[in-house]
């Protein structure tokens, strides 16, 4: 009897403007064909995975409707999906399926494929003292293909309130087709009294889309603009970063994991006179996450999140503050509400998507981290929190809007918030 078909390789391009995305390649020894994406584009590849699933429409169509949603990649009226390649062989009862995303001219209508200049976050204004007001909000900007193709420039804006504010520039350059370079520069200020300013270089390689390395080297320089009592509060310093990015499967489950751990060498520049113990020391930080993603479940699938992050040093410094709050790290509570010097981090959340971008998520979220010291404080506290809620993506003529609304359990902060994230 002739075992049933297994799909064991599913490739999927984004080729609107590729001519041949796949290259067909010949074994002598065996007389098959070998066929891979052009390497030159692997930056289109939506899909390329090994599975071990029956063949029919059903599932294909179901699977790559939750890729395309996942890597936020809707299909357009004049766009469809086209087999390239489907190789059979009864013998294994194996299916290798080679489809791509093509488009016709009908319309002339926009290409969503190309590169474009994206802005996402959202801006207000809240009023202050003496009848004026002042922006507040969480902004990103990005220009690809800013003078050459994978060349990138990311401007960020964030400001919370009058005691916060930080912004970045950076500059992606391309040395060969999967490393990059990056300069950038960062301003930071805090309660009006603290400064920061960072100057650096960041290295990617990409061994593939599933396999990324990276390294940071930075100067920062830090100042306070009062008398504190500490003796690094003003201090300059040489920052080292090693940052890696794995994807994998395990047993039909999706899992990625993000670890970046840094160390900063920081060297007093308070007058001597107000430095109290030593004035050099050495300040070392953990991120470490993963997230892990199940196939379908019903109308949907379960995601977990799981963040940790830790900062020691013999006086931590205030640049180093892991801070949470809000609709990306903890929703329910107000942005930039806590800062800690670690923390643990859960998401649990049940995901369904819907025609086009639009997602429905409903989620638990937990935080148990300890507080950051301050010079005030001989000592800290740790702390609990939960939240609950859901949030909707959709898509509008603005760009993809989502809408979070949470609310604080068990806990002495009060109130549901509502989240609101723009981009474009």
């Amino acid at each position: 009897m002739q075992p049933p078909f297994k799909l064991t390789r599913l490739i999927l391009v984004d080729a609107i403007n590729i001519t041949n995305p796949f290259e067909v390649y010949f074994e002598e020894l065996g007389k098959q064909n070998i066929i891979d994406p052009r390497e030159a584009f692997l930056s289109n590849v939506i899909i390329d995975t090994l599975l071990i699933e029956p063949y029919s429409d059903e599932w294909i169509n179901d699977f790559i409707t939750n890729m395309l949603v996942i890597k936020e990649r809707s299909l357009a009226a004049n766009e469809w999906l086209q087999i390239d390649h489907l190789i059979e062989d009864s013998v294994s009862g194996q299916v290798q399926l080679y489809l791509s995303i093509q488009a016709s001219n009908k319309g002339k209508k926009f290409n969503s494929s190309t590169p474009k200049s994206s802005i996402e976050g959202v801006l207000g204004m809240v009023p202050i003292e003496d009848n004026r007001w002042m922006i507040v909000g969480d902004l990103m900007l990005r220009i690809p293909q800013l003078w050459k193709a994978n060349q990138t420039l990311d401007f960020t804006f964030t400001r919370t309130d009058i005691d916060y504010t930080s912004t970045s520039l950076s500059v992606q350059h391309p040395i060969q087709k999967r490393l990059y370079i990056n300069t950038f520069i960062e301003l930071e200020q805090r309660d009006s009294v603290y400064q920061q300013s960072v100057l650096g270089l960041t290295g990617r390689w990409s061994l593939n889309p599933n396999n990324i390395y990276n390294i940071k080297i930075a100067l920062e320089n830090s100042s306070s603009s009062k008398q504190v009592q500490s003796y690094i509060d003003s201090y300059q310093g040489i920052f080292i970063q090693l940052g890696t990015f794995q994807k994998f499967k395990i047993f039909k489950w999706n899992l990625a994991n993000y670890l970046d751990f840094s160390t900063t060498y920081q060297k007093s520049t308070q007058p001597k006179a107000q430095i109290i113990g030593r004035n050099d020391q050495w300040v070392h930080s953990l991120h470490l996450e993963t997230i892990i993603e199940s196939q379908k479940i019903g109308i949907g699938f379960i995601r977990l999140n799981q963040v940790y992050d830790k900062v020691w040093a013999k006086e931590l410094p205030w640049t180093y503050a892991i801070v949470l709050g809000g609709a990306k790290t903890l929703p329910g509570f107000y942005e930039r509400q806590f800062d800690a010097q670690w923390a643990f981090r859960i998401k649990s959340s049940y995901v369904i998507p819907l025609r086009g971008s639009n997602i429905w998520e409903l989620f638990l979220v937990a935080a148990y981290f300890k507080d950051f010291p301050s010079t005030s404080q001989s000592f800290t506290n740790s702390q609990t929190l939960r939240s609950a809620g859901f949030s909707y993506s959709f898509e509008t003529n603005f760009g993809n809007v989502q809408l979070t609304l949470a609310t604080p359990l068990w806990s002495i902060y009060k109130g549901s918030k509502l989240h609101l994230n723009l981009g474009r």
